[in-house]
């Protein structure tokens, strides 16, 4: 991944000047979940309101990607004063396709949507 292309601050789609690809950068913390960040950053390239995509979860189950780059609660060891590690790795990725867009999730919450 070209890491330039990810601007720091923004939490939804964005275009990376190109109309065939936009980078979004999901926010662990925030309100929204993984889905509707997808689903923003497809809606986004494919100029198209959200609602008239199809259901993301007709391609994959967004509670299982949710679970899969969650942060597993940190925890100490019994007697000990260190932490344990997270569990996920931290440059995993999924890629799958959805509404004719290729798409990228990184586990840093970086979402790369092209057009297919």
């Amino acid at each position: 991944m070209d890491e330039t292309r990810v601007s720091e601050g923004n939490t939804v789609g964005w275009n990376t000047g190109t109309t065939k690809e936009v980078v979004a950068r999901h926010n662990w913390g925030g309100r929204d979940t993984l889905a509707v960040t997808i689903v923003t950053a497809v809606s986004q390239l494919k100029a198209v309101d959200a609602i008239d995509l199809p259901p993301l979860s007709d391609v994959i189950n967004p509670e299982a990607l949710d679970r899969l780059f969650a942060q597993p609660a940190r925890a100490t060891a019994a007697g000990e004063d260190s932490e344990r590690g997270s569990m996920r790795p931290p440059h995993a990725t999924v890629r799958f396709r959805y509404a004719a867009c290729d798409l990228t999730v990184w586990a840093d919450g970086t979402v790369i949507v092209k057009s297919a």
